[in-house]
């Protein structure tokens, strides 16, 4: 990219650009701090010579981006818990309901969400609850086998006969049921997802501004750019090298302050170029920026501020 020289504005042109635009909102006011008492008032003895004090120049970068806000991943996370676990958990719901505000919303932006929650058999006992194992007790026969001792006659002749009955562990069945480990003997698992909360997508274009003046009317003058950018000239770059490398022979002039807003901008323009849920959609702008220290016949003191070029520039001030 060649060398682009930007020419600044002079201070008689700034001085004078302030006082029609002062003088219109608040013409009394304008009287009052510069007037001559016993004197009609004119504009024209209202001068940069006598009334600024002092100038700094400086400069600000600004490019916009588009924010989609409301978006949020698109993952998703599925569990399968115990029965007693569902009453533990707290669920949400947007059957029905339109879409969320993102701002409006307090907690997590991916929750348990109560319309997923399903009734999955456990596979282990096939939903039974149990498991059926041959009784350790009567060994499966259902029987519990003993002998019985008889004494017979006088004489007392002993003898054995068998003797069976139904097993009490088992109840006869010759099985036992065990709790499934797996279920904890409830039968069935509890499976649900936990999914992003359905915000409703806004696009938003936010301007972004860093100035090395540091005015308080940073925000208003993101916005003017951001509504005015072609009633303002400047110098466009497509990358930060280019900017970092052309700004001082494109300004004209340089100190510590640019050189550290232009570096912030920088690392700003790459945070944004790497955000999923940002685009940025202008080129980069550098603009001159002129701080004139003024002081009224009242000893009032106050600012003026220009951006842009001498072709076109916008004015603020905290008269």
């Amino acid at each position: 990219m060649p060398d682009v020289r930007i020419k600044t504005p002079n201070l008689d042109e700034i001085f004078e650009k302030w006082k029609q635009s002062s003088v219109r909102k608040d013409k009394k006011k304008m009287e009052k701090q510069f007037g001559t008492k016993g004197a009609i008032f004119s504009l024209d003895a209202v001068s940069a010579a006598e009334y600024v004090k002092d100038t700094q120049k400086e400069a600000a970068i600004y490019f916009a981006i588009k924010k989609t806000v409301g978006e949020v991943s698109k993952g998703t996370e599925e569990k399968t818990v115990l029965a007693p676990k569902i009453p533990r958990e707290t669920f949400y719901s947007f059957k029905g309901s339109s879409k969320v505000t993102k701002d409006n919303w307090k907690g997590n932006e991916i929750v348990p969400t109560y319309e997923t929650l399903k009734t999955i058999p456990c596979k282990n006992c096939s939903g039974k609850g149990y498991i059926e194992e041959k009784c350790k007790t009567c060994k499966g026969t259902g029987k519990i086998e003993e002998k019985v001792i008889i004494l017979s006659g006088e004489d007392q002749k002993k003898e054995d006969k068998p003797f069976s009955y139904p097993c009490g562990v088992c109840y006869g069945t010759g099985t036992s049921k065990e709790q499934c480990r797996d279920c904890g003997g409830h039968k069935n698992m509890y499976k649900y997802q936990i999914l992003p909360v359905p915000f409703k997508t806004v696009v938003t274009g936010i301007p972004v501004l860093h100035s090395s003046a540091q005015t308080k009317y940073e925000k208003e003058i993101e916005r003017d750019l951001h509504q005015m950018i072609e009633e303002v000239e400047g110098i466009r770059f497509s990358e930060f090298k280019d900017l970092e490398a052309k700004a001082e022979p494109s300004l004209g002039y340089w100190n510590k302050n640019i050189k550290k807003t232009i570096s912030a901008a920088s690392s700003d323009h790459k945070i944004y170029s790497k955000d999923k849920e940002a685009q940025i959609t202008t080129q980069i702008y550098l603009f001159p920026m002129i701080q004139m220290f003024c002081e009224t016949k009242k000893g009032t003191k106050f600012e003026i501020y220009s951006l842009g070029s001498a072709n076109k520039f916008m004015i603020y001030s905290n008269f």
